[in-house]
């Protein structure tokens, strides 16, 4: 997998996209998802509709749920995948990591591992 690359992967509860934020220098796999906004949504990266085709409505990005994959766990994770869509393009990607290092939400490894790797 690489930086960019979305999926989706079944949660339970409802269906989101998930996406590769960076592939780290350990082939472990920083990971997060998209969800629809609401008031009380972390408005820190907003995505409009049409900046990627499973966005339909303003969605913003969760990154209080961004967690790391490791390299070991990577295959279970790809053998969960029960879609895969188009690639965020590469001005969403850069606003997405750089909403990770912004945001208040986003957990301190998060942070932390996107810019030391």
């Amino acid at each position: 997998m690489k930086a960019g690359d979305t999926f989706l992967i079944p949660d339970g509860i409802s269906t989101h996209l998930s996406f590769v934020i960076q592939v780290l220098p350990d082939n472990s796999l920083m990971i997060c998802h998209f969800t629809s906004e609401t008031p009380r949504s972390d408005h820190t990266c907003t995505v409009e509709p049409g900046e990627h085709a499973f966005c339909t409505k303003r969605t913003v990005v969760r990154y209080d749920q961004a967690y790391i994959c490791p390299a070991d766990r990577v295959a279970n994770l790809e053998n969960v995948i029960t879609k895969r869509m188009e690639d965020l393009s590469a001005a969403l990607l850069k606003r997405i990591r750089q909403g990770a290092l912004d945001s208040p939400q986003a957990p301190d490894v998060i942070k932390e591992r996107l810019r030391h790797g």
